[in-house]
């Protein structure tokens, strides 16, 4: 009965209609609106609704499959930071809604503490970015744009898996006479008690982790008033985490007993319009997080007992003049941090201010043939350190008309302020520090199928990019006992390589994604250090790629990705390194529709062949792991 069931749901579904792709609109990498295929650099849009329904939960497997990422995964529930074309995860700007996420104690973002329930879209703009969005865009920007439900809908979610995980959620979103409220509730926990093999020089010695377990909980309320001429909306986002985080496994006798509490509450107040002919947006965000870590183990002094709490408020204003021949963008941003440690010398605080200000005109030679002209401009001022002054220049072209290929290129500056623990951890921060800079060029082509002519789509593009950083922050050793490290503007850094990438899709029943990814991220600061000197970064991989094809016949979804990353060197002199592995992903789903409800179950595999790796020296990852989710969505507006 139920075989006959989903049949007969899907047979009253099925639409022969033919669907083709439509051009996706990208804002993040000239901050106006723009055909992804015009930009001037590499973006990448997901879909988070499509990559959920797909089995990717959470914001490292999702991005795990972009190309010119790699995600530094130290285990389910643990620390996961972007590595974006080879550079620092500091050097990667995250946004929610515009609105700066990385925290200014260590200048990263913790990719477990960023849910993706109340999430629309995910905008990746590859290449240096600090003439339009200031501090810590080198390697390149990543915007997650929260969602706005337009629908009266109730949504339970459920699910299980290996090692204990646990989680359950829903949503509720409703209209309140001309507005609109979304609530997004979700708790997920888990042991992550799995077995791995401990290779001790000798021979490998099964274990098992301990101290690994979690629970997290994640609360978000959006209110969005529309009005004829925009929107007003206040998003309130809190996510809580209290998980055990057992370090690295560096003996066969090893438990961990360390612990970490996190609790990041986000708010944002927006509101955009029209003006004429003007378009402008202003907003607000407000950031408070705090973390406390503790570790009651005595051995070896590992005994600590910290807490981390922050403060961010970032107020900006933009206006923007839209017109098929011209688009440009000018605006005004603020930002006010304060910092309070018990491992920082006493209590501190960051004081920004930035103006901006953006351009594109497309220049039409005849009717086939167009180029697109991009440029911007920053200016920053800091309380702490100066200013800093960032161009950018970029162009977009079709040499001929006959053959669409865009060419595109860039040229920019960009750089990446000092955290404050680089600036006063105590004992070893370093008050003299100045930003990091960077010079980025980048070019590559892409070409796209032609829209409404066949029911194929077909988008292939290449980037070739390089990044030249100096005054580099790195902690070197004071003395030669190397027991006293500080923080110095010491490092030179070469970072270039290529990314290819193909889209294939036929109808809305077939799409196959690939990229590959050639980078060397290299040492140049000194060349009187043989040893270091030319060598590739710790931990950054030179290769990584990635495949996945999904199958979506009537009412099912069915999923395959594959993912490779080469070695990563673990010493600076490239004489010890993690060997490559590759990682196999299956899921298959159902969408079973009736006039006011759906469900939505869902399976999937990660690892399907229990293949042992690390991501991180000694941090072990699990095996074959198992996940089941059930959807259950009513939908009011159709009762």
């Amino acid at each position: 009965m139920f075989l006959l069931l989903i049949f007969n749901l899907a047979f009253h579904q099925l639409d022969t209609a033919r669907v083709y792709q439509q051009p996706e609109v990208v804002t993040t990498a000239t901050r106006t609106p723009i055909n992804s295929i015009d930009a001037p650099s590499r973006v990448t849009r997901i879909d988070v609704d499509e990559m959920q329904n797909a089995g990717f939960d959470d914001t490292k497997s999702i991005l795990s499959l972009v190309n010119g990422i790699f995600v530094n995964d130290h285990g389910p529930a643990q620390i996961g930071t972007v590595l974006l074309r080879g550079t620092s995860s500091e050097q990667t700007l995250f946004l929610l809604d515009g609105i700066s996420l990385n925290n200014v104690q260590d200048g990263g973002l913790d990719l477990f503490l960023v849910p993706t329930n109340d999430i629309s879209s995910i905008e990746i703009s590859q290449g240096g970015s600090s003439a339009l969005y200031g501090a810590n865009a080198v390697g390149g920007v990543i915007n997650l744009e929260s969602r706005t439900a337009f629908s009266n809908l109730i949504r339970v979610d459920l699910g299980g898996g290996s090692f204990g995980n646990q989680m359950m959620g829903g949503e509720l979103s409703e209209g309140i006479g001309p507005a609109r409220v979304d609530l997004t509730v979700r708790r997920e926990r888990g042991a992550n008690d799995f077995n791995f093999s401990f290779n001790d020089g000798t021979k490998d010695i099964p274990m098992t982790l301990i101290g690994a377990d979690y629970l997290e909980d994640m609360q978000s309320l959006k209110i969005a008033l529309p009005s004829s001429s925009g929107m007003t909306s206040l998003l309130i986002q809190d996510v809580s985490a209290d998980r055990g985080t057992p370090g690295a496994v560096t003996d066969s006798a090893f438990v961990g007993t360390a612990r970490e509490t996190d609790k990041n509450t986000i708010a944002i107040l927006k509101n955009t319009g029209g003006l004429g002919v003007f378009n402008y947006s202003a907003s607000a965000g407000f950031i408070y997080s705090y973390l406390k870590y503790f570790n009651p183990d005595t051995a070896d002094y590992s005994y600590a007992n910290h807490f981390y709490k922050m403060l961010s408020v970032q107020p900006s204003a933009q206006l923007s003049y839209l017109r098929k021949q011209f688009c440009g963008t000018t605006g005004i941003d603020a930002e006010l941090d304060q910092g309070q440690s018990d491992e920082m010398m006493g209590a501190h605080e960051r004081k920004r201010i930035g103006v901006f200000a953006s351009g594109e005109y497309d220049v039409r030679k005849n009717m086939d043939l167009e180029t697109r002209l991009f440029g911007a401009l920053r200016y920053d001022d800091y309380s702490d350190f100066g200013s800093s002054f960032n161009p950018k220049v970029g162009i977009n072209i079709i040499p001929l008309a006959a053959f669409p290929v865009h060419l595109r290129a860039n040229v920019g500056t960009s750089y990446r302020v000092p955290t404050f623990d680089d600036l006063y951890f105590a004992g070893s921060g370093n008050p003299d520090l100045k930003p990091e800079k960077s010079t980025d060029y980048d070019f590559g082509a892409v070409a796209e199928s032609l829209e409404n002519q066949t029911p194929f789509f077909v988008n292939l593009g290449f980037d070739y990019y390089r990044i030249d950083t100096r005054d580099g922050i790195v902690w070197r050793p004071t003395d030669p006992s190397e027991l006293i490290w500080l923080p110095e503007n010491f490092q030179k850094i070469t970072s270039h390589g290529i990314e290819l990438s193909f889209d294939l899709k036929y109808e809305s029943f077939f799409a196959l994604k690939g990229n590959y990814f050639f980078g060397k991220s290299l040492d140049v600061s000194d060349p009187s250090y043989p040893t270091t000197y030319e060598k590739q970064l710790i931990y950054i991989p030179q290769q990584q790629s990635s495949i996945a094809a999904e199958v979506t016949p009537w009412i099912f979804n069915f999923t395959a990705a594959l993912r490779y990353v080469g070695e990563r060197f673990i010493t600076s002199d490239n004489t010890e390194w993690l060997s490559p592995y590759a990682v196999t992903y299956v899921s298959a789903a159902v969408r079973i529709s009736a006039s006011s409800f759906e469900i939505l179950p869902k399976f999937s595999i990660d690892d399907l062949f229990n293949r042992e790796y690390q991501v991180a020296p000694n941090f072990p990852m699990p095996g074959r792991t198992y996940r089941l989710g059930l959807g259950i969505q009513f939908n009011q507006d159709n009762q």
